[in-house]
């Protein structure tokens, strides 16, 4: 089919040649775009085909080898264009990926994306930044469930797309909207309200780029199509000039029909049987599977598939018994969500594939490289990565490939139950074909399958399907009755009488009860002070003059440092790194305080002034550097010692008479060293979380890649 050319049009944003390479690897190629207000754009093609690589140019986070990004009356940008650029003319992206802070509350994700830059800003922040979030949660996907105060990182996955991808049509002056595999963990019905808020933004005068693997949905929702191939276009034209089927030709695939069998085969064993089981979150789910089975496990999402698959593999576990699930075979899991439960970012991709397979490739607990590689290349040979070699990067494959490594992992490992927790998300339609390719051979060697999807039509490649709804199976469809219209039909099964009730975050309304007594001792803080009131209490039994005024003074009057080199510390902690200096830089500011700020002010000050710059060299050598933090200030350790060494080489010095007289001030009940050391405590938890910069510093050490994308350096 040749490509049809597009009309021509004043396009608000045009992508000229452009050319991207990451060392040797070409990942864009002569790559031109126009991306047009008011108008879906479908982009689709093959994982690697560079579409991400593409978004990527576009909101800044790379920049060109070569080539131009120009924007309509307001410039031509070339090498210099970065994250703050294109959020200055208006472009937004919700990422595969995720662009999350897991540490941060719903609320203050969007907070990232939309405060000033000034130092404290309008008082009342917070309170607008919860009506924001639920302002534009709302708009996008209405009733959805999400509590804009929880922490992101008490989300499910599906909650976690909603938030990403409201977090982007937030972004002020909103021009362009990306839109990265967005619905490759929604269900339908959200899918649906998507779609909805995608038209009504177009009709607003919105760009908006659709990148989904989907071409169903490309059908449904988009007015031009792009398809990339190699990393440049291999055809663009007009939605309804073309068809679904021809576009996977395009794409270089085919649509296969899903095999069907006519009854569950009764003659096999059973490797799973699940009798009963209920848990906070499942209900007493029942179902087995036999040797050569594709099981699939379907239903609304968040009705209970994922907690079921896990809930099998802590069973398969050794330290872990659950009642009511009996295994008689192996078990291998796989994850949709590749970046939390799968990859092993700092790995290659053949210690990723055979890290669950040690056994077939170590002689007396040493692997041997010959046969480690050997394996590693059959299954990159038999899985047709898109990569130079099996000592590759893992991060350096696209995210179908990566889905590809945990597969391998799972087949390598040659278990006889295989648990698919959402497989192919992300993953495109030739990939797709390749796994169910894998899954049909497995099942012919006698594997058996459990297969979750948020996919209807991938059910339609079971064997037989258990319908899941509301924390419990309402429905098996076996062989021909196995479709996507019955399963959609079953999945909106009204809840049974007498169900507890379920929110959509996955915690039934008994698990969140659980007062203050819960929410305290399940703070991270309460084991370290229940250590230290229990030392405390201990030592206080065998000297019962530690607990009086005096006692105490005596006690916490040496701790005073240390509390302050544990602050310090905590500081360079959440932003990701560590001190190793951090002692011996408080030990030299005690040296330039106790021999020169006593007796020349001015100098003293000027000296640990300098201290100060010198730890802001130490920041800017790390971060050029890219050597670890602990390196850096371990060497930076002895620096510190030597000085103060070199200006008080023996013991001595003098404290100012009105720091001393500060230090022993007998406030009232409570000795000064503990008022100290609470206000400085105080302070500290003010600026770490509830100043809005303080919230910078945690998501800075959280998620450095998605705060960059925000616009922050």
């Amino acid at each position: 089919m040749s490509e049809q050319p597009a009309p021509a049009s004043d396009a608000y944003l045009r992508l000229n040649a452009i050319h991207k390479t990451f060392g040797t690897t070409v990942a864009l190629k002569d790559m031109s775009l126009e991306i047009r207000l008011g108008e879906i754009l479908g982009l689709v093609g093959p994982n690697g085909a560079g579409k991400t690589t593409l978004m990527k140019v576009i909101t800044g986070a790379h920049q060109p080898t070569s080539g131009e990004v120009a924007y309509r009356d307001q410039g031509r940008t070339g090498a210099g264009y970065n994250a703050n650029t294109a959020k200055e003319y208006g472009v937004a992206c919700a990422y595969q990926e995720l662009s999350l802070f897991s540490n941060l509350t719903v609320c203050e994700n969007f907070m990232v994306n939309l405060m000033d830059h000034t130092p404290f800003g309008r008082p009342g922040w917070r309170k607008r930044s919860l009506a924001t979030a639920k302002t534009f949660l709302d708009d996008v996907f209405p009733d959805h469930g999400i509590d804009a105060r929880a922490p992101v990182s008490e989300l499910l996955l599906p909650q976690r797309q909603m938030l990403e991808i409201a977090k982007a049509v937030s972004r002020r002056g909103l021009r362009v909207l990306i839109l990265d595999e967005p619905t490759s963990s929604l269900t339908g019905d959200r899918i649906i309200q998507l779609h909805d808020a995608m038209r009504g933004l177009a009709k607003k005068g919105i760009a908006i780029v659709y990148i989904s693997h989907k071409l169903d949905e490309i059908e449904r929702v988009c007015d031009r199509v792009v398809v990339m191939k190699g990393g440049t276009t291999a055809w663009a034209g007009y939605r309804a000039a073309t068809s679904m089927r021809e576009l996977v030709e395009i794409l270089g695939g085919r649509v296969q029909a899903a095999h069907k069998v006519a009854q569950e085969n009764r003659d096999l064993p059973v490797v799973l049987d699940v009798e009963h089981l209920s848990t906070g979150r499942l209900r007493d789910v029942s179902l087995h599977i036999r040797k050569g089975e594709i099981v699939g496990i379907s239903g609304l999402e968040g009705a209970g598939q994922t907690e079921l698959i896990r809930e099998v593999f802590r069973a398969s576990r050794k330290r872990w018994r659950r009642s009511g699930i009996r295994l008689g075979a192996d078990v291998s899991y796989v994850s949709g969500d590749r970046h939390n439960e799968g990859i092993f970012p700092l790995w290659d991709i053949a210690d990723n594939m055979l890290i669950s397979s040690l056994s077939k490739v170590t002689r007396f607990g040493v692997i041997q490289v010959t046969r480690h590689l050997a394996l590693a290349k059959h299954w990159f040979d038999k899985l047709k990565f898109t990569a130079r070699g099996v000592r590759d990067e893992i991060t350096s494959l696209s995210g179908g490939n990566q889905q590809k490594a945990l597969l391998a992992r799972c087949l390598a490992a040659e278990s006889d139950l295989v648990l698919l927790n959402d497989p192919t998300s992300g993953v495109d339609v030739e990939t797709k074909q390749e796994i169910y390719r894998l899954l049909e051979e497995a099942k012919q060697q006698g594997k058996a399958i459990l297969l979750h999807s948020t996919e209807d039509l991938e059910m339609e490649q079971c064997d037989r399907v258990y319908v899941m709804h509301d924390g419990g199976i309402v429905q098996e469809f076996v062989g021909d009755d196995v479709s996507v219209q019955n399963i959609i039909r079953t999945s909106f099964h009204e809840k049974s009488k007498g169900a507890a009730a379920v929110d959509e975050t996955g915690r039934s309304s008994r698990a969140r009860s659980g007062g203050l007594f819960r929410k305290v001792t399940g703070n991270r803080a309460f084991l370290a002070f229940a250590a230290l009131v229990s030392i405390f209490v201990i030592n206080s039994l065998f000297n019962q003059r530690i607990t009086s005024y005096l006692g105490l003074q005596l006690l916490y009057s040496s701790a005073v440092p240390l509390v302050f080199i544990a602050l310090g510390q905590m500081f360079i902690v959440i932003p990701g790194g560590i001190d190793l200096g951090n002692g011996m830089s408080v030990g030299l500011m005690n040296v330039i305080v106790a021999f020169i700020l006593v007796s020349n002010p001015g100098m003293g000050i000027l000296y640990m002034l300098l201290v100060v710059a010198a730890y802001a060299g130490l920041a800017a050598i790390i971060y050029s550097t890219k050597i670890p933090a602990i390196v850096i200030t371990l060497g930076a350790s002895f620096v510190w010692l030597g000085i103060a060494l070199t200006i008080a080489p023996v013991p001595g010095g003098h404290a100012p008479r009105w720091l001393h007289n500060f230090y022993n001030y007998e406030f009232p009940l409570v000795p000064m060293p503990i008022v100290i050391s609470v206000v400085a405590a105080v302070l500290s938890y003010w600026v770490v979380r509830r100043w809005k910069y303080g919230m910078i510093i945690n998501a800075l050490g959280n998620n450095p890649t998605a705060l960059s994308r925000a616009g922050w350096s």
